[in-house]
């Protein structure tokens, strides 16, 4: 170590955590330009400015291995709600859906719904120019992208729910292909959503063998979190070995009552099959409810057949409602356990349990359901109170498990009138909240490693994730004795609380607690 030198920030006195599960130690951290330039007892050091962090966690910056955030950058890009959360970097594209691929023509009007409101339109031609685009926007993040596979199915085979002809498989290698070139790190699938849904495991095998081809790995939406959620990891298995790249098993859960304790079974697969020799990670988010499509959530598959404006054509039909209701009411769903999303159409019932919505409109349930989605163009979004508070302790802790909110970037004044999961706002500090301080289930360190460490080695970003002489200076600085999540259902525009400092590509970006106004993220792009 340097006995003196020169550097733009200096840290002193912090508890140092370096991202690798070690314990934290007293030490100060020199920053130059956008890296860490010296970590130790830097007592010669001068700096153009000097803070004294003593008493505060000085650690790598939360990479969020699994969010939505390309529905937002376009609009949001400071990403406010993430940023104090302690997060710099993002990872998105995530579920099948990427919104870099996606164009301006009818096949992909429900994406272009969800974007027009904020302003976005479909200026971009190709992934490279999407990714382009937001390096000229400026990021309060970094941005990890992804390939998307249900939207390379639409882009070739819009809405058809039958295996590809060659040609059309052919396309859909193409598409991969060109994202990857461009510099996305993962193919993800999410197997529970139409179009991915219609896809059959050889058809994933061989676009994953595409990823693979470039370095890649395969990210996952499972075919089932529910009833068939072991046969479901026993096929991302499968796909993963045949096209020979690792796996990340996202939001790893077991929904519905009677399925709980099934994770035990599914981790149980996972480390047979590293024993075997498979890369495999997976990631969580600390909370009991998730948040979906009501129409995937509450009708069954045969409902969902189609694109769209199929669904819609159903919820009309009087023969096809009448079929939807029986087989609504075979499923027999718990509607107080059900709070309804985002819904601009009706907001009135949004922050509403289905049964208390229901019973303001003087509806059935199911009839209910039926008028909303109608109402709402078949998009709407509700929170599922059916996971079990065991298996998301059971997952957090076991070893290969990294933390992702599979929330979007957004903030509380613009975005006042939507109702986003909370996880957008409080994951990462709500695990160091509760599942450390509270809790015990894991240490300080171990808990720092899964939001940083491990998920930077899955990226293979060598030099983001820790604290390192040399790494670049993705740094947040918090109290552990206050850092808590705020949001909740009823309140989820909430920004947490606890980042002091936080420094994005070596710039100051939370600075004692307050937004500096700063965008230093950038696009990185897998090389």
């Amino acid at each position: 170590m340097q006995s003196s030198g020169r550097c733009d920030i200096l840290l002193r006195g912090g508890t140092v955590f370096d991202g690798l599960g070690n314990p934290g130690f007293c030490a100060d951290v020199a920053i130059r330009d956008k890296r860490i330039i010296a970590i130790g007892e830097l007592d010669g050091w001068h700096a153009g400015m000097e803070v004294d962090v003593s008493g505060l966690c000085v650690a790598p910056g939360f990479i969020d291995i699994h969010t939505h955030a390309d529905f937002s950058l376009n609009h949001h890009p400071e990403q406010i709600s993430m940023l104090f959360q302690g997060v710099t970097t993002q990872v998105g594209g995530n579920c099948g859906f990427a919104v870099g691929q996606i164009d301006d023509s009818p096949l992909f009007r429900q994406e272009q719904r969800w974007l027009k409101p904020h302003g976005v339109e479909i200026s971009w031609r190709s992934f490279d120019e999407y990714l382009r685009q937001l390096d000229d926007l400026g990021l309060g993040t970094n941005y990890v992208p992804q390939c998307g596979h249900g939207t390379a199915r639409k882009k070739v085979m819009g809405y058809e729910n039958r295996p590809p002809t060659p040609t059309e498989l052919d396309a859909m290698r193409r598409e991969i292909a060109l994202c990857f070139e461009a510099g996305a790190f993962a193919l993800t699938t999410g197997l529970e959503y139409p179009p991915n849904s219609f896809a059959n495991t050889e058809e994933i095998i061989e676009l994953a063998k595409v990823a693979a081809q470039y370095d890649g790995f395969y990210a996952t939406h499972l075919r089932s979190e529910g009833d068939h959620l072991v046969e479901s990891v026993q096929e991302a298995i499968r796909i993963a070995t045949e096209a020979g790249l690792p796996l990340q098993l996202a939001h790893h859960k077991a929904e519905g009552k009677h399925n709980w304790g099934k994770v035990h079974q599914t981790l149980q697969l996972v480390s047979e099959a590293v024993a075997q020799g498979l890369d495999i990670t997976l990631d969580v988010y600390p909370y009991t409810a998730y948040q979906t499509s009501l129409a995937v959530a509450t009708l069954p598959a045969w409902a969902l057949d189609g694109d769209p404006d199929t669904l819609l054509s159903r919820l009309r039909d009087p023969h096809e409602r009448e079929r939807l209701i029986h087989a609504m009411q075979a499923m027999q769903p718990d509607w107080s356990c059900t709070i309804i999303g985002n819904t601009p159409h009706n907001r009135e019932y949004q922050g509403l349990t289905i049964a208390e919505a229901a019973r303001l409109a003087g509806k059935a349930p199911e009839v209910f359901v039926l008028d909303l989605l109608l109402d709402s163009g078949g998009h709407v979004g509700v929170a599922w109170f059916n996971m079990s508070e065991d298996d998301l302790r059971t997952v957090l802790k076991y070893p290969l498990t990294m933390v992702g909110s599979d929330g979007v970037g957004t903030e509380p004044s613009k975005y006042a009138a939507e109702r986003p999961h909370p996880r957008s706002y409080g994951t990462f500090p709500r695990v160091l909240a509760k599942y450390v301080r509270q809790e015990g289930l894991l240490t300080l360190e171990e808990a720092i490693y899964k939001m940083t460490g491990l998920p930077a080695a899955r990226l293979r970003l060598p030099d983001r994730g820790v604290l390192q002489v040399g790494a670049y200076a993705d740094l947040v600085v918090f109290d552990y004795a206050t850092i808590q999540d705020l949001a909740d259902f009823s309140n989820p525009h909430r920004l947490s609380q606890g980042v002091v400092h936080l420094f994005v590509n070596g710039r100051w970006t939370i600075r004692d607690g307050h937004y500096t106004g700063v965008r230093a993220g950038r696009v990185l792009r897998r090389t």
